[in-house]
């Protein structure tokens, strides 16, 4: 019985790629919503649903969809595959600071020190660009929250723009 599921769950995914190829996107949905009740996990049900609305440019559902996704994976403690969504939200929303800071923390809690340091970068980059000062403060404040390293990191960065 555990192999006729198995095979009718790959039959699923292989059809939804099949209708996201032809342009199906109700089809692509209404096989996913059928697939979606043998998951046994919320957070990759909403990514696979995120990733059938963006592979059809509905990028703000796709979004909204990612977001979820990325928070039910944290809630479940896994970071690896919160951090990959929030890169990929990254990517989509490129000057959202909420996600950079979410990264900042995903990251710490991987103790990723590179990658800290490359949100930080880009953070403030941003930040200097749109002269938001009370973003810049918040996120002064919650890398001080984290650790002295960081935010000395970023102080030192700041100071080298300014020259």
């Amino acid at each position: 019985m555990k192999q006729m599921q198995f095979n009718k769950n790959t039959i699923a995914w292989f059809k939804i790629a099949e209708y996201v190829s032809r342009g199906e996107k109700e089809r692509a949905l209404g096989v996913y919503r059928l697939l979606s009740y043998s998951f046994n996990d919320d957070a990759v049900a909403r990514q696979l649903e995120a990733d059938i609305y963006f592979s059809f440019s509905e990028y703000d559902s796709a979004i909204v969809l990612y977001r979820q996704a990325m928070d039910l994976y944290q809630k479940s403690n896994r970071v690896l595959e919160a951090v990959a969504v929030c890169e990929h939200l990254i990517v989509m929303c490129q000057h959202d600071m909420l996600l950079r800071r979410d990264a900042i923390r995903l990251y710490i809690s991987l103790d990723n020190v590179s990658k800290i340091q490359m949100h930080i970068c880009k953070a403030l980059d941003d930040m200097n660009v749109a002269e938001n000062k009370q973003s810049l403060q918040e996120l002064l404040s919650t890398l001080r929250a984290y650790s002295d390293e960081l935010y000395e990191y970023a102080h030192v960065y700041l100071q080298n723009m300014s020259l």
